[in-house]
Protein backbone atom coordinates (compact mmCIF):
# COMPACT_ATOMS: atom_id res chain seq x y z
CA UNK A 1 0.00 0.00 0.00
CA UNK A 2 1.20 3.36 -0.74
CA UNK A 3 0.42 6.36 0.43
CA UNK A 4 0.47 10.18 -1.29
CA UNK A 5 0.41 13.18 1.32
CA UNK A 6 -3.59 13.75 0.37
CA UNK A 7 -4.51 10.18 0.74
CA UNK A 8 -7.94 9.34 2.64
CA UNK A 9 -7.95 9.23 6.18
CA UNK A 10 -9.71 5.70 6.11
CA UNK A 11 -6.64 5.06 3.54
CA UNK A 12 -4.07 6.74 5.85
CA UNK A 13 -5.32 4.70 9.29
CA UNK A 14 -5.09 1.62 7.48
CA UNK A 15 -1.48 2.10 6.83
CA UNK A 16 -0.60 3.34 10.11
CA UNK A 17 -2.50 0.07 11.46
CA UNK A 18 -0.18 -2.26 8.85
CA UNK A 19 3.10 -0.38 9.58
CA UNK A 20 1.97 -0.45 13.34
CA UNK A 21 1.68 -4.06 13.50
CA UNK A 22 4.91 -4.69 11.31
CA UNK A 23 6.41 -2.45 14.07
CA UNK A 24 5.31 -3.92 16.94
CA UNK A 25 6.46 -7.48 15.98
CA UNK A 26 9.58 -6.48 14.33
CA UNK A 27 10.92 -4.78 17.47
CA UNK A 28 8.90 -6.68 20.28
CA UNK A 29 12.30 -8.08 22.07
CA UNK A 30 14.68 -4.87 21.18
CA UNK A 31 15.30 -2.81 24.38
CA UNK A 32 17.30 -0.23 22.51
CA UNK A 33 15.01 2.57 21.93
CA UNK A 34 17.30 4.00 19.32
CA UNK A 35 16.70 0.66 17.12
CA UNK A 36 12.77 0.37 18.27
CA UNK A 37 12.69 4.56 17.11
CA UNK A 38 14.31 3.67 13.75
CA UNK A 39 12.72 0.85 12.04
CA UNK A 40 11.84 1.57 9.01
CA UNK A 41 7.94 1.00 9.66
CA UNK A 42 8.15 3.67 12.63
CA UNK A 43 9.89 5.77 10.06
CA UNK A 44 7.38 5.56 7.50
CA UNK A 45 4.93 6.81 10.04
CA UNK A 46 6.61 9.59 11.45
CA UNK A 47 6.78 10.41 7.43
CA UNK A 48 3.18 11.05 7.63
CA UNK A 49 3.62 14.22 9.01
CA UNK A 50 0.86 15.98 11.39
CA UNK A 51 -1.56 13.60 9.65
CA UNK A 52 -0.21 10.69 12.09
CA UNK A 53 -0.59 12.86 15.08
CA UNK A 54 -4.67 12.03 16.35
CA UNK A 55 -3.26 8.48 15.23
CA UNK A 56 -0.66 7.62 17.32
CA UNK A 57 -2.52 9.68 20.31
CA UNK A 58 -5.08 7.16 20.03
CA UNK A 59 -2.65 4.05 19.90
CA UNK A 60 -1.16 5.97 23.35
CA UNK A 61 -4.74 6.29 25.13
CA UNK A 62 -5.24 2.53 23.96
CA UNK A 63 -2.41 1.10 24.96
CA UNK A 64 0.85 2.97 25.75
CA UNK A 65 4.16 2.20 24.00
CA UNK A 66 7.13 4.31 22.99
CA UNK A 67 5.64 6.40 20.30
CA UNK A 68 7.36 9.42 22.15
CA UNK A 69 10.10 9.95 19.50
CA UNK A 70 7.40 10.08 16.26
CA UNK A 71 5.56 12.57 18.66
CA UNK A 72 8.37 14.79 19.31
CA UNK A 73 10.33 14.34 16.09
CA UNK A 74 6.34 15.41 14.24
CA UNK A 75 5.55 18.43 16.51
CA UNK A 76 8.97 19.91 17.61
CA UNK A 77 7.63 19.23 21.39
CA UNK A 78 7.96 17.54 24.35
CA UNK A 79 5.56 17.98 26.98
CA UNK A 80 6.84 15.47 29.33
CA UNK A 81 8.48 16.59 32.24
CA UNK A 82 11.96 15.69 33.02
CA UNK A 83 11.68 13.91 35.95
CA UNK A 84 9.00 11.62 33.62
CA UNK A 85 11.18 10.65 30.93
CA UNK A 86 11.47 6.47 30.91
CA UNK A 87 7.84 6.14 32.86
CA UNK A 88 5.89 4.80 29.94
CA UNK A 89 2.42 5.87 31.85
CA UNK A 90 3.44 8.93 32.82
CA UNK A 91 4.95 10.04 29.19
CA UNK A 92 1.68 8.53 28.18
CA UNK A 93 -0.02 10.76 30.03
CA UNK A 94 1.63 13.76 28.84
CA UNK A 95 1.33 13.36 25.80
CA UNK A 96 -2.35 12.68 25.75
CA UNK A 97 -2.61 16.10 27.81
CA UNK A 98 -0.91 17.49 25.14
CA UNK A 99 -2.73 16.19 22.78
CA UNK A 100 -6.16 17.40 24.14
CA UNK A 101 -4.90 20.74 25.17
CA UNK A 102 -3.96 21.18 21.10
CA UNK A 103 -6.99 20.31 20.32
CA UNK A 104 -5.64 16.92 18.52
CA UNK A 105 -7.96 14.96 21.06
CA UNK A 106 -11.56 15.58 21.80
Amino acid sequence: MSLSTLAPPCQLAALFQELATKWRQETAFLSSTTEIATHPAYQRIIGFGPQAIPLILAELSNKPEPWFWALTAITGENPVATDDQGKIQAMAKAWLDWGHENGWLA
